[in-house]
């Protein structure tokens, strides 16, 4: 062991107690600026008027983006603002979960569920598509003795499943 080594051993060891001491602060803030692309935002205290730059909009697996002039909670570990961090929010554009290969964003206009590069959306879209084509196909069947398929039947089905389900899936899932 080096001289010196010990000296640094110490430090980091009084260091990592000091930042398990840390308590948390809380300020009540207004949403003024939000980088969606870094996951950050710019918070103004609501009673001190001062700001806190690049407040994390979350830690990894849970992210939300502010709408721009709402209150919200945020929280400051140790003494510096660098470590700011979103803890609630009055209202948001969209969330975000994450776990793996999953995600699931939640937005004003609906839902997106992915996983991997699978959406899905697209996979019911995809399964509708396929069952409009098998109920064309099960309707070109010609049947020489007994009865043929209802084709009327089929062709209400093909259009409740292709354009009815389809509208009201694509309203709630929106990617």
């Amino acid at each position: 062991m080096e001289k010196g080594d010990n000296i640094q051993a110490f430090t980091q060891l009084l260091s990592c107690k000091i930042r398990s001491q840390a308590k948390v602060q809380t300020h009540w803030g207004k949403v003024e600026a939000v980088d969606w692309e870094q996951k950050t935002c710019t918070v103004v205290g609501v009673e001190d008027d001062l700001p806190f730059y690049d407040v994390l909009l979350g830690l990894g697996s849970f992210y939300r983006k502010p709408i721009k002039g709402s209150l919200c909670l945020v929280g400051i570990l140790g003494q510096g603002q660098s470590d700011a961090f979103l803890i609630e929010a009055e209202a948001f554009d969209q969330a975000v979960w994450y776990s793996g290969q999953s995600a699931l964003t939640l937005k004003t206009d609906g839902f997106i569920l992915k996983q991997g590069d699978e959406s899905l959306k697209q996979v019911l879209n995809d399964w509708q598509d396929a069952l409009g084509a098998l109920c064309d196909q099960v309707s070109k069947i010609i049947v020489s003795q007994g009865v043929s398929p209802d084709v009327i039947a089929l062709a209400q089905i093909k259009q409740n499943v292709t354009q009815g389900i389809k509208k009201r899936l694509n309203r709630i899932l929106i990617a």
